[in-house]
């Protein structure tokens, strides 16, 4: 039995033993919906009644739950693959509860020991249709950050918006601006963490929602192209992120490289997410630092400038300290592999032994992000061959710190 099935197990008791409704609503009930085998690593209860009780009567049975800081109407328990959390119903009935939420197919619950589902706003038909439709004509104004808990949705599962949902979004992202800037980070790193595909923040420009979050996304639509891009500033950054997810997914493989260091944890974020980010961002000071000299455009310091804009965007969403400052050297460090495989072969070694010095614990990271990056540069050129070689280039920089270390 998993943990799942015996925590209902134990509170089906407890309810026989405090009384009370449950209600399996959220995550667990959303995706059993779209697919019956899978295994949800969370599971949200609503309760009315007595819930100290039945927090009692769960502790008893070795699920002890704490309240949350942040929510103190919700109490939590973990262990190693679920995340439990009960809590306290919103309104007079369980249909009041339920259209407080963002979307129908969140709105869908499963009273427990009656085994019976209730839902009120049709979210199984919308399951079955791949529509993802706000509850209320007010949901998004009432709660911006929606907007972003449903692309992750359209991207993860496939779906798509009703034509009235999407019209919310595109007038109403402005509103993204002035929502809790901590929110909108952790949304944005979780929407990164299942965008498989590297959609992500294509999508969220389709919207009009990216330029509502970072700073220079239109203007870096106007810069970019020269002799070493054909594109845009922005395309290059989304291709460049797109590659990223290449790389871990396999689909690029570069001998050498432990994919596992990209699922270690830094803050609460994985450390791929951060690299993700600093993938897209790694050219956001193109504008600033764009400059024209009669038949030739030049970039020059965009790193340097780039990685104070980082600065100033963690700071206002209020990223931690950790995940900050691994982005922010990702994108002042992600022209540095560049520069030594342009060099002489007798210059590199002295290059290349002064570059692992320096950033000793985020040298595979900037080895990644500058691989991406020149893929991404080389794809657009077809130029196949200097992309092997630069390949070839970073496997063997990953090789040779290996072998000092």
């Amino acid at each position: 039995m998993n943990s799942s099935n015996e925590f209902l197990k134990a509170l089906k008791e407890s309810l026989n033993e405090v009384g009370g409704e449950a209600y399996l609503i959220g995550t667990f009930v959303r995706e059993r919906l779209m697919d019956f085998k899978s295994q949800p690593s969370k599971l949200d209860i609503i309760y009315k009644g007595d819930i100290n009780k039945l927090l009692m009567s769960l502790d008893n049975k070795q699920f002890s739950f704490y309240s949350l800081k942040e929510n103190k109407d919700t109490y939590r328990y973990s262990d190693r693959n679920v995340v439990f959390n009960i809590n306290k119903m919103k309104g007079k009935n369980i249909e009041e509860d339920l259209s407080k939420r963002d979307f129908s197919i969140n709105a869908i619950c499963l009273k427990l020991i009656e085994n019976k589902i209730i839902d009120p706003f049709n979210g199984r038909k919308a399951i079955k249709c791949r529509i993802i439709q706000s509850i209320r004509d007010t949901s998004i104004e009432e709660d911006p950050i929606r907007i972003l808990r449903g692309i992750r949705f359209c991207i993860r599962y496939g779906m798509h918006f009703n034509l009235e949902t999407e019209n919310k979004i595109v007038d109403l992202s402005y509103k993204l601006k002035s929502s809790n800037k901590e929110q909108v980070f952790t949304e944005l790193m979780k929407l990164m963490e299942i965008d498989d595909n590297g959609r992500a923040f294509e999508v969220l420009d389709n919207y009009g929602v990216l330029k509502n979050i970072f700073p220079y996304m239109e203007e870096l639509k106007t810069v970019g192209k020269c002799k070493y891009h054909i594109e845009d500033a922005f395309t290059h950054m989304k291709l460049t992120y797109e590659v990223f997810k290449d790389v871990v997914k396999g689909r690029i493989k570069i001998e050498g490289l432990n994919l596992e260091h990209l699922e270690d944890c830094i803050d609460s974020f994985k450390v791929r997410e951060c690299v993700s980010l600093a993938c897209f961002l790694h050219d956001i000071g193109k504008f600033n630092c764009y400059k024209e000299k009669e038949d030739s455009v030049s970039f020059l310091g965009h790193e340097k400038e780039g990685a104070k804009i980082v600065n100033d965007i963690c700071k206002d969403m209020r990223v931690p300290k950790k995940s900050a400052q691994l982005v922010e050297v990702l994108v002042e460090a992600h022209m540095c592999p560049l520069e030594i495989f342009k060099m002489d072969e007798n210059k590199r070694m002295e290059a290349a032994h002064k570059f692992f010095e320096r950033y000793n614990k985020y040298f595979e990271f900037i080895l990644i992000i500058s691989l991406c990056d020149n893929y991404a540069t080389y794809d657009s050129l077809c130029q196949d061959t200097k992309k092997h070689e630069y390949k070839k280039f970073i496997e063997e920089m990953i090789c040779k710190y290996k072998f000092q270390k």
